[in-house]
């Protein structure tokens, strides 16, 4: 009588093969639908980030720090937007010769990191800033907010990375309506942002606020000048576009910053209506609880600044 185990090995081999072979079909599937093309405009305005396990985190805590040491007067809010390798950065980040001011390299930002981290300072957290601008709470002299504005895509794969390493944390000022449904590759030649995905796995060290939802535009004015879209729009228009950017947070709206630094009286009066506790300008200089909460100045960091001029920021 002849054995069937052969015929029987090949058989489950057919099957275990098949069985891959559907698995990596699927996973092919799944991944393609995952890099597949972008929906087109803006994210939706009715729908929210999928931010439930941000609730909580070490960038929304408040802590206790320790008396008797030297307190801080006045506080450094440093502001960043994109971040790259400098192996990455080619003629499209030049404009008229020069590198894109906003630009700055992800060694460059190594430096920054690793310097704060060796003269021991602390970085805030949103809500730490906000208590010591009222002065219910005393800081350590050596105390440091970090910002990034616009949300890109490279302050994730590039900057969080190190923000972890040195165990810091930052703010993330969001054009809610550029954040993606689905991930995408990254493409340092491109400007690309957060993808819904990419905010919820980077939570732990960002805290995300408003940076309008389609607003951070600018338009010519009667005097033929580029004004920013908060300055051109009526305030019912803008009102409108900073609660959409409101809902897509999961209602988050302790801080705001204003596009391009540009903002007027009824501006404030929209951001103080919508219950944001304060808001952010370019100017460069420390923030100090003699500030209007509305108007609260911050260092650009661009491609231009020494390490140096870094330095003294932060000495303020």
């Amino acid at each position: 009588m002849k054995s069937h185990l052969p015929r029987i090995a090949i058989a489950s081999g057919f099957f275990t093969l098949l069985g891959a072979l559907i698995f990596i079909t699927i996973f092919i599937i799944s991944e393609y639908n995952l890099l597949s093309k972008e929906h087109a405009g803006l994210f939706p305005q009715h729908h929210q980030f999928p931010l439930a396990n941000c609730d909580v985190g070490s960038q929304k805590t408040v802590r206790t720090f320790p008396t008797g040491e030297k307190q801080a007067a006045s506080v450094p809010v440093l502001t960043y937007h994109r971040i790259l390798k400098e192996s990455t950065i080619s003629k499209q980040h030049y404009i008229d010769g020069e590198i894109n001011p906003m630009i700055v390299t992800k060694e460059e930002l190594e430096k920054h990191l690793k310097y704060l981290k060796e003269n021991d300072f602390v970085t805030l957290t949103l809500a730490e800033l906000y208590l010591f601008l009222l002065g219910e709470i005393d800081i350590p002299d050596k105390s440091v907010l970090l910002t990034f504005d616009d949300g890109y895509k490279d302050n994730f794969v590039e900057a969080y990375p190190l923000l972890k390493k040195y165990d810091f944390t930052a703010v993330n000022f969001v054009i809610t309506g550029k954040v993606t449904k689905r991930v995408q590759p990254f493409k340092p030649k491109e400007v690309q942002y957060f993808s819904i995905k990419e905010l919820s796995n980077a939570c732990d060290v960002f805290d995300y606020q408003s940076h309008t939802y389609n607003y951070h535009r600018r338009e010519n004015s009667v005097q033929n000048i580029e004004v920013s879209y908060l300055n051109s729009r009526t305030d019912d228009e803008v009102t409108k576009d900073i609660q959409k950017s409101i809902h897509n947070l999961n209602g988050e709206n302790l801080a705001f910053a204003y596009p391009y630094g540009e903002y007027s009286p009824s501006t404030i009066k929209i951001v103080k209506d919508l219950g944001f506790k304060m808001a952010f300008t370019t100017e460069d200089r420390a923030a100090s609880p003699d500030d209007h909460l509305y108007e609260l100045p911050r260092f650009n960091i661009l491609a231009a600044t020494s390490f140096e001029t870094f330095m003294e920021y932060v000495s303020n």
